[in-house]
């Protein structure tokens, strides 16, 4: 039977069984090649990703756009996809490039009024800080709370607070959002809630239903382990007017099939925030990702993806090294540093690169993000490389 066909039953989503593990580990070839420890940079297609694209890439060769209805039905199929998995509907999801776009949207789309404030944190990744900060000479304020915990964000809201927008993981430490509880303070004082969920999104279940969220914007890259450029933007259907669309073109309006002289009423839904023709390839791919995932269960996926940064980081502290990422650890990002401060992290990074074993120096830390495919056997295999790098 092929690896890509295989159905993930009960057993498997309530426990990982050594069978499931080695199916899991069957569907991402990358294990037979390295040792991959780097989804919060990108992670490898799994084989339904990439026969998903495959199978479009032929399509597209063989035949150019015989099939173009089934092009745009496989648009469709990817907004129900993405809706189950953050729990929203499908006319709220938008496809777009990345997420960088997502967040530039809900920035410059906002109607800002000179005085106006938003907060944002300490901890955020460049796509979640330069469309805030490049509002300043618009007279909107930028206001910075030193880390995800409700109350900080709180204590920076006042009555000219529109919007706080916050990653839902941070990206090089591994530390988690309370997405409920920062929602409920939004909510209460009536400010806007933008969610960077890049580094959640496949791996730590989402619900902007239950964290009140009013725009979200996540690539599928990552932890996903989709294509790239194909990315998932969420509007809550009553904050859809509140946005100013950027961009427009021939797909986001109200055409009725003509295409001179067209209408420029806005598409309805979120459709509207589509400008143009797709990435198509990296639709089918994503869609067949996001697929997999609610197949095996997010809530199974975080399990044993936490379960092996728990390892890891135990690992760590075993032979010297200093968590950075908060304990208990409750995202698959584990960001560290060695016992011997002479060797350099770029030069451990590039040490472990040698021997098969992929990570990223991020913030003055070695980052290790495993995923729920990896096993305890790549853990060891990690601390025992390190230890003879750094001789602890």
């Amino acid at each position: 039977m092929s690896m890509s066909s295989i159905a993930f039953d009960g057993a498997s989503r309530s426990a990982f069984s050594g069978a499931s593990r080695s199916a899991f580990r069957e569907l991402f070839p990358v294990t037979r090649n390295l040792v991959y420890f780097n989804h919060a940079a990108l992670g490898p297609l799994s084989v339904r990703a990439a026969e998903a694209m495959e199978q479009f890439v032929r399509d597209q060769r063989d035949y150019g756009a015989l099939h173009w209805k089934k092009w745009y039905a496989e648009d469709a199929r990817f907004r129900e996809s993405a809706a189950k998995l953050i729990n929203a509907d499908a006319e709220e999801i938008a496809i777009l490039k990345n997420t960088s776009e997502g967040l530039s949207f809900v920035a410059q789309g906002i109607r800002w009024n000179e005085g106006d404030n938003v907060v944002t944190t300490a901890l955020e990744f460049s796509s979640n800080w330069t469309p805030w900060k490049r509002l300043e000479p618009r007279g909107v304020e930028c206001r910075v709370a030193s880390s995800f915990s409700a109350s900080d964000i709180e204590a920076l809201i006042d009555d000219r607070t529109r919007v706080v927008t916050v990653s839902a993981v941070a990206f090089h430490n591994g530390a988690v959002a309370d997405l409920e509880a920062i929602g409920e303070v939004c909510a209460r004082r009536n400010v806007r809630f933008c969610v960077d969920a890049i580094q959640a999104l496949g791996v730590l279940p989402l619900d902007v239903r239950a964290a009140r969220v009013d725009f979200l914007a996540a690539d599928g890259h990552k932890w996903t382990c989709g294509p790239e450029s194909a990315a998932i933007f969420f509007v809550a259907r009553e904050r859809r007017d509140e946005l100013e669309v950027l961009e427009t073109g021939w797909t986001n309006v109200d055409r009725q099939g003509k295409f001179i002289d067209c209408s420029v009423e806005l598409l309805p839904s979120a459709r509207r925030f589509e400008a143009g023709s797709l990435n198509t390839a990296g639709v089918y791919g994503m869609r067949a990702a996001i697929d997999l995932a609610l197949e095996i269960g997010v809530d199974v996926i975080r399990e044993h993806a936490v379960r092996v940064a728990t390892l890891l980081a135990e690992g760590l502290q075993s032979i010297g090294w200093n968590v950075a990422s908060p304990l208990p650890i409750r995202s698959p990002i584990v960001g560290a540093t060695p016992p011997d401060v002479e060797k350099s992290i770029r030069w451990i990074h590039g040490k472990l690169e040698e021997k098969g074993i992929i990570t990223a120096p991020r913030e003055g830390l070695v980052r290790f993000s495993p995923h729920y495919y990896n096993d305890e056997d790549e853990v060891q295999r990690v601390i025992d490389a390190l230890k003879g790098l750094t001789g602890s």
